[in-house]
């Protein structure tokens, strides 16, 4: 067999030999999620002695399925020289089926740094790398013009963007991120996971702050060499304050003379995100996806999406516990 199951206790301890891995592969990560989530439990692989694979396992629409990672863009596996056609033969026919013959679902989200195969894809992330031996007005010279117009244009209404200082803080982000994922009838993350990353020392969660009121955020995720744009969200009221690009021009700024790459995070191609973040001057990657064909219906091809973009905003963080796992 290709794939031999592992404990998380050899898990962890082959992912503390890998050279490259990112805060989502972490067993403390996996710990928090099966608290939370009563209906996910991780798995973890090692693959044909060369890498490892952790995947976790839920049901969705009474099928099994397997995601890695969930709650975030990013899983695939860890390791040195991996032969991604071979990789991708493998686990199809190793977790095709379970063992009650019932069908499984398979997601496997591809890591740009792990995937050196030079595939394409109709989902990619931009990478504005070089930050250590880039000046400010090197970067800012390879923005595309009309974004620099945005940037001049948020720094010319009287916002003031610092970190989160405070609980309270943190929830006013919060609620402004479920308005917004209400908005385009998306499930919103649940507050403890929100909670969990933002409080994590190694990553940063930037406000923006209008008359001394908070109308926009953005959380960054920072793992082995990158900082990864994560979660943003804004007021909509003052949507034409261009709030995020003020935000993300401060955060890339601060990096400059670091070692380290500023990841924009993934985003379909034919998506209006993609010309926003393609405007930045950063190197497009391919985040390859393996999926196979027969997966469950989700919650974004069913009707009841506009029943649940109709809820009153604290209902919707209440049943969002429940509901995440068709977004995943």
């Amino acid at each position: 067999m290709n794939f031999t199951k592992i404990t998380r206790n050899q898990y962890k301890e082959l992912l503390d030999k890998v050279k490259f891995k990112t805060f989502f592969h972490e067993p403390e990560w996996h710990e928090f999620l099966e608290k939370q989530f009563k209906w996910l439990k991780y798995e973890y692989y090692k693959y044909n002695n060369e890498a490892i694979l952790s995947l976790a396992r839920l049901k969705v629409f009474g099928k099994d399925k397997l995601i890695s990672l969930p709650f975030c863009e990013y899983g695939g596996p860890l390791g040195e020289n991996i032969n991604l056609e071979e990789f991708k033969k493998d686990v199809f026919n190793e977790f095709n089926e379970n063992t009650k013959g019932e069908f499984d679902s398979l997601k496997i989200k591809i890591h740009p740094a792990i995937n050196v195969g030079g595939e394409t894809s109709d989902t990619s992330t931009h990478w504005i790398e070089g930050l250590k031996n880039k000046s400010e007005q090197e970067i800012w010279d390879s923005f595309r013009k009309t974004l620099k117009h945005e940037i001049k244009r948020a720094q010319d209404q009287g916002l003031v963007i610092r970190k989160c200082k405070s609980p309270k803080e943190l929830k006013r982000f919060y609620n402004l991120y479920v308005a917004n994922l209400k908005r385009k009838k998306t499930i919103p993350y649940p507050w403890r996971v929100v909670q969990f990353l933002c409080q994590n020392p190694s990553n940063e969660l930037l406000l923006a702050f209008y008359r001394d009121k908070i109308i926009g955020g953005s959380l960054f995720v920072e793992y082995c060499g990158f900082v990864h744009y994560f979660l943003s969200a804004s007021d909509y009221k003052h949507r034409n304050m261009r709030v995020n690009y003020l935000i993300l021009w401060d955060k890339i700024k601060s990096l400059i003379g670091r070692d380290v790459i500023f990841d924009f995070g993934a985003t379909p191609k034919d998506s209006p995100l993609y010309t926003f973040k393609s405007g930045w001057g950063g190197k497009e990657y391919p985040i390859i996806v393996l999926e196979n064909e027969k997966s469950p219906e989700k919650l974004r091809s069913s009707k009841l999406r506009n029943l649940f973009a109709l809820l009153p905003n604290f209902l919707v963080q209440k049943v969002s516990s429940m509901l995440i796992k068709y977004r995943l």
